[in-house]
C-alpha cells in the first residue's frame, strides 16, 4: 500500500510537472515568433541565399544577378513568414552626401518592390538608406567601390500578428519594443 502512494504521488507529481512544462513550453515558443528569428535562420538565410544585391554606379536598376539574388531571397522568406526584413541602401563614398542618400533610398526601395512583386507581404519589409554612411571597403579603386553600391536585407523583427491583421500599415512592432535587426558581416 506504500508503495503504491509512493508510485502514485510520483506519476500524479510527473503528470503536473509535465502539463507545467508543456504550458511553459508553449509560451516559450510565443515568446520566440514574437521576438523574432533565431541566429540561426539569419545565418541560414545569408548561407543559403544571400543577403546582397549590387548596383553599378549611381544606379538603382536590378541586373541579372541581383534579380537572381532576389528570387532566392523571396523563396526563403516564404518558407518563414514570420520573418521580416530591413533592406538597407548604400552607396559609395563618389558625389554628394545627398545624392548618396537619394541613391541608396532608390536601390532599397527597388529590392522592397522586387520582393513584393514576387509574393513577399509589404507589411514584412521596411527600408532604410544610409548613403555612405556604413562603407565595407575603403580605397579609391573602382573594385573597392563597386562594394559599397549595394542593398543588404537583413533579417530583422518577428511580425506582430495583431497589427498584421490590422490593415496595410507596416505591421512591425514599436521602434521601443522590438530588438534591432541581426546583422552577419
Amino acid at each position: 500500500m506504500f508503495g503504491r502512494k509512493l508510485v502514485g504521488g510520483i506519476v500524479a507529481g510527473l503528470t503536473a510537472m509535465g502539463v507545467a512544462g508543456l504550458h511553459q513550453a508553449r509560451a516559450l515558443a510565443e515568446d520566440r515568433i514574437r521576438l523574432g528569428p533565431t541566429a540561426r535562420e539569419a545565418a541560414e538565410f545569408q548561407a543559403e541565399v544571400g543577403d546582397r544585391v549590387f548596383f553599378g554606379e549611381a544606379s538603382a536598376e536590378l541586373g541579372s544577378r541581383g534579380r537572381v539574388a532576389l528570387e532566392a531571397q523571396a523563396v526563403w522568406l516564404s518558407r518563414h513568414p514570420h520573418v521580416a526584413v530591413t533592406v538597407e541602401g548604400h552607396a559609395d563614398d563618389a558625389g554628394a552626401m545627398r545624392q548618396n542618400l537619394e541613391v541608396s533610398e532608390r536601390r532599397a526601395q527597388v529590392v522592397r518592390r522586387r520582393l513584393i512583386e514576387l509574393g513577399i507581404d509589404p507589411r514584412r519589409i521596411r527600408t532604410v538608406a544610409y548613403g555612405r554612411e556604413r562603407l565595407v571597403a575603403e580605397c579609391p579603386a573602382p573594385a573597392c567601390a563597386a562594394q559599397n553600391r549595394r542593398a543588404v536585407t537583413v533579417i530583422g523583427p518577428a511580425l506582430d500578428t495583431a497589427d498584421a491583421a490590422a490593415g496595410p500599415e507596416p505591421a512591425l512592432r514599436a521602434e521601443g519594443a522590438r530588438r534591432p535587426p541581426r546583422r552577419l558581416n
